[in-house]
């Protein structure tokens, strides 16, 4: 994955956010708040196809970021855990 580092802010429909949540691979949502669209989500851009008038998220990629960055976050914390356990010895 090309990270950025980027995110942005988007809005999406319930139906959608459903879709997502039983393991949907696509989201789409809007680049501006609508009657419809009224659930506000910050996405990385890597994952997102921003088109005319609407932007196609990829979960899979999104779900894979969050995944890595959960990852260097655990390792981190185990490091810190293990530092402050040999300051105890």
């Amino acid at each position: 994955m090309n990270a950025t580092g980027i995110n942005i802010l988007l809005y999406v429909t319930r139906k959608e956010l459903l879709n997502a949540k039983q393991g949907g691979s696509t989201m789409i949502a809007s680049k501006g708040k609508t009657k419809e669209a009224e659930f506000q989500i910050n996405v990385s851009l890597d994952a997102c196809d921003i088109l005319e008038d609407e932007v196609r998220v990829n979960l899979s990629m999104a779900r894979k970021g969050i995944e890595e960055a959960g990852k260097v976050m655990g390792e981190a914390m185990g490091a810190e855990l293990q530092r402050a356990f040999a300051a105890l010895d």
